[in-house]
């Protein structure tokens, strides 16, 4: 009788576990998605975290010290298959009177210039390239800065990198015309697109807010080897599990 209870409080009790791993979110050790940095890049010259301006409080009223970080693998170059891609960039709370500014040079030297106005929200901001078609094969620089004061420009807080659009293999975009919207974030990745696979995450994400499975994917994107945006924070955890500021509380541009 008592090898029989036994056998009936295991039986049982493996199939809690069982149940309850269905509802506990995906780790990212769990997610479907792996970011392949392309080896023949190399690092660009740039700064994906701000350094320490002066007088940063003038406008940006956090408690954590927290840093404009862009949203970009350890090397700071970002491909895309896309002629007007969208960069990701964290920002810190702000003031009403500070603004976006995004600059992007071509090898020639000649930019364009975009600024917006920040809901004044801690989060992750898409910024879309709005004024300039990027050419196939070409890099291209950007300087991405939360501008506290237009007179006082040493008071902004900066961060840079390059983009480079690229032309995806044929085997890669026949995979991409039956792919599902979860499919193409993976495909994008193993490719080593960074800007499409991070651009389509957030998309989804935006959509399906609360899917465990697509928080487990950005996790794995932004943490992954080549990246390790984790690195970068004080506080581990911050800034993968920031809100993503898009609709109603993304920048609007001025």
């Amino acid at each position: 009788m008592k090898t029989f209870l036994q056998h009936k409080l295991i039986t049982a009790s493996l199939a809690t576990v069982t149940t309850l791993s269905f509802l506990l979110p995906l780790t990212s050790a769990e997610a479907r998605i792996t970011f392949k940095a392309p080896e023949n890049l190399g690092d660009a010259p740039g700064r994906r975290v701000a350094g320490a301006a002066r007088d940063r409080k003038y406008c940006i009223l956090d408690n954590d010290n927290e840093r404009l970080t862009a949203i970009v693998p350890r090397s700071n170059i970002g491909l895309t298959t896309e002629d007007k891609p969208v960069l990701y960039f964290y920002v810190p709370q702000t003031s009403k009177q500070a603004k976006y500014e995004l600059v992007v040079q071509d090898k020639s030297g000649e930019f364009v210039k975009q600024t917006y106005k920040p809901s004044g929200k801690s989060g992750i901001v898409a910024i879309p390239l709005t004024k300039s078609s990027l050419k196939v094969g070409e890099e291209y620089r950007w300087y991405f800065a939360v501008v506290c004061n237009s007179d006082a420009r040493s008071t902004d807080e900066v961060v840079r990198g390059s983009i480079k659009r690229v032309q995806p293999q044929d085997q890669l975009l026949t995979k991409l015309k039956s792919a599902t919207p979860q499919e193409r974030v993976t495909l994008y990745a193993q490719a080593g697109i960074w800007q499409d696979s991070l651009n389509a995450l957030a998309q989804l994400r935006s959509s399906r807010p609360t899917d465990a499975e697509l928080k487990a994917d950005w996790e794995a994107l932004l943490t992954g080897e080549g990246v390790g945006l984790d690195k970068e924070e004080k506080s581990p955890g911050k800034l993968v599990h920031a809100p993503l500021l898009l609709g109603q509380e993304a920048p609007q541009p001025l």
